[in-house]
């Protein structure tokens, strides 16, 4: 699940960016700032931090009618907790997974699908591309407090194979711009462990930390 998850993130929300080395023919690069989960959220919730990645990936974008080359650096951290599913013992099934990549346009027209993606329309793409989580269905939207503002969360339902067992879960995601970046999370674990597990990535998206460019 989380190689699909992370391959998925990477492939869906890499940016197009725009400054005048695209009018010039030059490659131009853009970097994010790496957004994180605090320690005191961490702690407070038992998750740990699993992976950070900095992947940097170039495409080719039109402008103006003319082919240009961007190189793009994103970075990802990924944070797990250790869930008792029973027969199979203890497993890494809360994960929570946080995604920094550049936000730009021009003139006024913005490159990166990200930017403009609504939550419902990026778990879409997760979910067509994805064969790891299945039967994924909207359920609610709600809001959270992360990064110094009220974010929509979108949560849905799905299911995957731990360990060999298909399991119910839930996927929380948020997708928004935060100083030049688009900044998204996204959480998965067991649907039966909701009451404790929801209030966990209450705590981790308060916990998020990102400084722009």
């Amino acid at each position: 699940m989380r190689k699909g998850i992370l391959t998925l993130l990477v492939g869906l929300l890499v940016v197009s960016s725009g400054c005048v080395g695209l009018l010039t023919g030059e490659t131009v690069e853009f970097d994010s700032a790496p957004a994180a989960v605090s320690d005191s959220a961490l702690e407070e919730t038992g998750y740990e931090q699993s992976m950070a990645d900095e992947q940097t990936i170039e495409r080719t974008v039109t402008v103006a009618g003319q082919e240009r080359t961007i190189r793009v650096t994103n970075h990802i951290r990924q944070y797990e907790r250790g869930i008792d599913l029973g027969p199979v013992g203890e497993v890494n099934a809360g994960r929570f997974i946080v995604f920094s990549t550049p936000s730009a346009s021009v003139a006024g027209q913005t490159l990166n699908p990200a930017a403009s993606w609504s939550n419902e329309r990026l778990v879409e793409e997760v979910a067509s591309r994805n064969d790891q989580i299945d039967d994924v269905q909207f359920e609610r939207n709600r809001t959270v407090d992360a990064l110094g503002e009220s974010r929509e969360v979108a949560v849905f339902s799905g299911t995957t194979a731990i360990e060999g067992q298909e399991i119910d879960v839930l996927i929380h995601l948020t997708s928004f711009e935060h100083e030049g970046d688009v900044v998204v999370a996204v959480a998965v674990y067991p649907e039966r462990f909701d009451d404790q597990e929801g209030p966990r990535v209450d705590t981790l998206l308060g916990g998020l930390s990102h400084s722009g460019n």
